[in-house]
């Protein structure tokens, strides 16, 4: 009898010891796969097939480009929208997180964001990091710091399916008219000259983003900057797009003024809500090479510098040059013109760098409906996958990189971008253990 439990103890101290062994193995040993999500607009530039939540990346895109150099782990890519990527990366919301873990069930460790991984690799977003979302970021982590660099730029499509309307051309004007509600119908007048011809009747239906989206933000920034009030109904009120990741938060004074609406999630949602079989005179936003891949059609819009030029968003593409702002984030709260402002951090870090998004809410020339999207990553907490996170942070400045992508560049609607600070030296000063 004794000598039964002493084999008992035996085989339940070699049954510990051999989970011990294989969560110091997890924890110390480099990852087989790096796992990264969030924003949707990029998704196309960095995995090259956005047919699935989860992107296993194709020949042409950024993340495939990188993982075939030599010595290079291979990454995952989940589209989750730019919102809920962030708080991923915070890691305090378990429920956002338990959202995005069937995404990647097999991969260790498990999901971006699902059980057993304690941070994402890297994450994307087209909406720079709030005071909010840094406050969740420190109370998510005892140490470290997030690390926030731009990554690529990318063109806004106005997308529409009418039947009858083959080519959109909208100005400014009208673009803001239509998502303030001002204009409501497809025979409204003023819409004449723009491609919807005189015969055409029914209600416009805008399309949506319904999670928090860099999308949604990129576009109200445009909104914000270039609408200015707009009367609804000749009421006499004057209410203001307000930039923010949150359409129904930015759009809030407009929203009940449309003729008809509905939401959707991620920019492949929004497209194939638009571009449905049964959906006639829907209208509204996403990245223009996810309109671009699905065939749904993107209005022209003329930059009021050129009211007589209606420019293509798909003709976006070349690289970018962007100035960047340091430790600094977005203020919580708009102007009173429902601009966004910057607030600084109690950092002198430089590793959370920002473009200013009134640099590019409205450009001087081309297409006037841009976006800048980010990579972030940890300070702290990389591991053994030190180098790697390294690495795919880096991938959009690696010359090697960016000459065997396709998805990314002139006429793909996404653009590199170009800074002299923009280098795989900066990302290691960033990027520490």
């Amino acid at each position: 009898m004794r000598h039964g439990i002493s084999m008992g103890h035996t085989r339940m101290k070699l049954v510990a010891g051999a989970v011990l062994m294989c969560v110091a193995s997890v924890a110390g040993a480099q990852s087989a796969t790096l796992i990264g999500g969030g924003a949707t607009l990029p998704a196309l530039g960095y995995g090259g097939n956005v047919a699935n939540r989860l992107i296993t990346p194709t020949s042409g895109s950024l993340l495939y480009a990188y993982s075939h150099i030599a010595g290079n782990t291979p990454a995952t890519y989940c589209q989750t929208g730019s919102g809920t990527g962030k708080k991923i990366l915070a890691g305090n919301d378990v429920g956002v997180a338990n959202v995005a873990a069937a995404c990647d069930a097999n991969a260790v460790p498990t999901g971006f964001g699902g059980t057993g991984l304690a941070q994402p690799h890297f994450v994307g977003s087209d909406s720079p990091l709030s005071q909010a979302d840094y406050d969740a970021y420190a109370t998510g982590h005892s140490t470290g710091k997030p690390v926030q660099l731009p990554s690529v730029a990318g063109a806004i499509s106005v997308i529409y399916k009418k039947a009858g309307v083959t080519s959109l051309k909208l100005t400014e004007d009208q673009v803001c008219r239509i998502f303030s509600g001002d204009i409501k119908t497809w025979s409204d007048s003023r819409l004449a000259g723009s491609g919807v011809p005189s015969t055409a009747t029914g209600n416009i239906t805008v399309v949506y983003r319904a999670d928090g989206s860099g999308t949604s933000f990129s576009l109200t920034n445009h909104l914000s900057g270039k609408c200015g009030p707009v009367s609804i109904g000749g009421n006499g009120v004057a209410p203001l797009f307000k930039t923010n990741q949150s359409y129904a938060t930015a759009a809030a004074s407009y929203i009940s003024s449309y003729a008809a609406s509905t939401s959707a999630s991620g920019n492949t949602g929004v497209v194939g809500v638009v571009g449905a079989t049964a959906n006639d005179g829907y209208i509204g936003y996403a990245e223009a090479a996810n309109a671009l891949v699905a065939g749904v059609k993107s209005a022209s819009v003329a930059n009021d510098n050129a009211p007589s030029t209606f420019v293509s968003p798909t003709a976006f593409g070349p690289a970018l040059p962007v100035t960047l702002t340091y430790d600094k984030v977005i203020a919580n709260t708009v102007d009173a013109n429902g601009r966004p402002t910057l607030q600084s951090l109690p950092l002198t870090t430089q590793c959370v760098a920002l473009v200013d998004p009134s640099t590019y809410a409205n450009p001087t020339s081309g297409y006037p409906i841009l976006a800048v999207s980010y990579f972030l990553g940890n300070t702290n907490g990389n591991g053994a996958d030190l180098a790697q996170v390294r690495g795919v942070l880096g991938a959009p400045y690696n010359a090697t990189v960016r000459a065997s992508t396709t998805t990314i560049g002139a006429n793909r609607g996404l653009s590199f971008l170009t800074n002299t600070d923009l280098t795989q030296a900066k990302v290691n000063g960033c990027v520490l253990n």
